[in-house]
């Protein structure tokens, strides 16, 4: 069995909550800085997994008027836990273990460490951090059984499986609380019944 003590989740995913509000400015920054370079903040996904933004545009006076306004970090904030919430609905809709949804839940975090929510859809991310959340956790549900069942094409669920692994650096086994709180309440249960056996 894993040690969390020696596992990458502890030595590389664990931040400060200053480390963790830098990460989301750094993100930020970038998308800004593509929006104000390409026009869009949304990047391209292949199969493959690689990355593209779209060819520079022209930069006129009507298009600068005409562009999105950036999201700032807090906007970004409320996106992130609008769609950590929709998981959460996706996982119940298809009866998934509570080892699934942390683990997807872990993996969406994770991915919006490295990214703002201005270059990946978090619609696609979150049902990405699903599928790979099921592989891992060996329930196996295929992205067109997903996609279908939530009516989403799976082909973009596939296409972002690269980019959400690459993002998470491969570190794909996380320590979700589920196990030690289950544990805890079972402790927690059992001296409740002995004390009351010997008050009876």
């Amino acid at each position: 069995m894993a040690d969390f003590h020696t596992s990458t989740h502890r030595a590389n995913w664990i931040f400060s909550p200053q480390e963790l509000v830098e990460k989301y400015k750094a993100a930020n920054q970038r998308a800004i800085q593509a929006l104000e370079k390409y026009g869009t903040t949304q990047m391209e996904v292949d199969a493959d997994g690689s990355l593209s933004y779209p060819e520079p545009i022209a930069r006129d006076n009507a298009d600068k008027h005409s562009r999105p306004k950036p999201l700032n970090i807090e906007e970004e904030q409320f996106m992130r836990v609008f769609y950590e919430n929709k998981l959460r609905e996706v996982c119940s809709a298809f009866y998934f273990p509570n080892k699934i949804q942390a683990t997807a839940l872990i993996y969406f975090k994770r991915f919006y460490l490295q990214w703002s929510v201005m270059e990946h859809h978090p619609k696609h991310i979150m049902l990405t951090c699903v599928y790979a959340a099921c592989k891992i956790e060996e329930n196996h549900v295929s992205a067109e059984e997903l996609g279908k069942g939530i009516s989403q094409d799976h082909q973009m669920i596939l296409n972002y499986e690269m980019i959400v692994s690459q993002s998470l650096e491969f570190d794909l086994i996380v320590y979700a609380p589920y196990r030690s709180v289950e544990g805890f309440v079972n402790d927690m249960e059992i001296r409740t019944c002995l004390r009351s056996g010997m008050e009876g």
